[in-house]
């Protein structure tokens, strides 16, 4: 018995490419690979996105999620070469993450180095686990 797999022939009709991005429109959409870490006093997200300037990345809180989003044109074209075929056009990367309630948007940071997006969200300092500890004077 050969099993099939339904989203195996949706991916084809949208056009699925063989490295795991989707043709859109002239336009490669991808999602990032991410790492999601949380410590005690902040939430940290790693995000990979290799080729990219500074400038084209977009980092925003919306809504108790965490969006990135980043775009790049390929190369310019050169006049002096015959191309076959030319399909590095643009690409586009998104990816969003649900964040904790008890994050502090309004104190995040972020930092890009090589190829590496680093956000860094502080958690509420209050634990709801541990209380709040009131000082006697």
């Amino acid at each position: 018995m050969n099993a099939t797999n339904p989203f195996d022939e949706i991916e084809q009709f949208f056009g699925r490419t063989p490295l795991g991005g989707d043709r859109a429109w002239g336009r490669d959409l991808r999602t990032a690979d991410i790492d999601v870490t949380e410590y005690d006093d902040e939430f940290v997200v790693m995000a990979d996105l290799p080729g990219f300037d500074r400038d084209g990345i977009d980092v925003r809180v919306d809504d108790g999620r965490l969006a990135i989003a980043a775009e790049r044109d390929a190369e310019r074209e050169d006049t002096d070469r015959r191309y076959i075929r030319r399909e590095r056009r643009h690409e586009s990367v998104t990816r969003t993450v649900d964040l904790p309630a008890t994050v502090r948007p309004e104190d995040a940071t972020a930092t890009y180095r090589n190829g590496v997006l680093t956000v860094t969200i502080p958690l509420d300092a209050i634990d709801a686990d541990e209380g709040h500890r009131i000082d006697v004077n």
